[in-house]
């Protein structure tokens, strides 16, 4: 099986370049890695396994966030002034 390569630090043995996707195990691991921003890696040198987040801001995130934002904004300002029309 194929594993994508993270070139992050190892949390256990601080090596760089050693963490490795790993593969949930049971039902609550799934779960999490569904629900949430982490998954699971394992260090190929110590052994290390263990949640990481997988979530990073960079210039294209950030102004995907603002733009969601912003059309979260005109459109509870139109359903607002809709909805005053109506009532």
């Amino acid at each position: 099986m194929a594993y994508k390569k993270h070139y992050s630090k190892c949390p256990a043995c601080k090596n760089e370049g050693e963490l490795r996707s790993s593969r949930a195990r049971n039902t609550k691991e799934r779960l999490i890695k569904f629900l949430t921003w982490y998954d699971l890696y394992r260090c190929k040198k110590c052994g290390w396994r263990g949640w990481k987040a997988n979530f990073a801001l960079n210039k294209s995130s950030i102004r995907t966030i603002i733009l969601y934002l912003a059309l979260m904004i005109l459109t509870a300002f139109i359903v607002y002034n809709i909805l005053k029309l109506v009532v």
